[in-house]
């Protein structure tokens, strides 16, 4: 039995998906990846769109005008393993990231993020600590274990969709909260598959409308 398999170390992984039949393959293919590890895995579905039956632990709809981080919330609601993932429906999940809960504890992380090509940085076997957002803090797949859920509460939802990773790394910036992309662990991100299939407007909306709210929010955190 390996160390990773002595620690027992049970995951939520909550997706926010908006099915369509364009998309349900792709929330899927999300689903089946992460499956690939023999771990303790409970899936939370936070459904967006048209009700669709993914065989999955929980499926929570999701109704009113949307928000990125209020969605993940319904699901961390319902979350009772040790590392909480939120996720984008479109995600690829390599064989062997549940080891990343292992390298948490082991490096004192309580943030974590895995690599996927558009970090722009080399696979191996380190970790780099920070909250550069796109690279080092992965908005699209992120880890937080119970302590980090504990200790800054709820995902603020100042925004409502761009920029709501920057707020979370504020929050754990405040927290004192360490943050670190490991490089050895793989979930590759195939880049905004369901935000390009809204209209031009809502694309608009959910990035440049957001930077009033963001910059407003940054100032609440004392950053510049």
């Amino acid at each position: 039995m390996n160390q990773h398999q002595e620690m027992s170390i049970s995951y939520d992984l909550i997706i926010v998906s908006q099915s369509s039949a364009e998309l349900i393959p792709m929330t899927q293919q999300t689903i089946d990846s992460a499956r690939q590890d023999d771990c303790d895995l409970n899936i939370i579905i936070i459904e967006t769109g048209q009700p669709y039956k993914y065989d999955v632990s929980r499926i929570i709809e999701y109704n009113g005008q949307f928000c990125y981080n209020r969605a993940l919330n319904l699901g961390l609601k319902h979350s009772k393993g040790d590392v909480a993932i939120l996720a984008n429906n479109d995600l690829v999940f390599h064989e062997g990231w549940s080891a990343i809960g292992e390298l948490m504890i082991l490096n004192d992380f309580h943030s974590a993020s895995a690599l996927s090509p558009s970090c722009g940085i080399e696979k191996g076997n380190f970790v780099y600590e920070g909250y550069l957002i796109g690279s080092i803090f992965t908005g699209w797949c992120l880890f937080m274990d119970r302590y980090c859920r504990e200790t800054i509460g709820k995902l603020d939802e100042s925004v409502n969709f761009w920029y709501s990773d920057n707020i979370y790394a504020l929050q754990l910036q405040k927290a004192g909260i360490r943050h670190g992309l490991f490089c050895n662990i793989h979930v590759d991100h195939l880049t905004s598959r369901t935000l390009v299939k809204q209209p031009p407007n809502v694309q608009r909306q959910y990035q440049r409308g957001e930077q009033n709210k963001y910059f407003h929010t940054k100032e609440h955190y004392g950053r510049t």
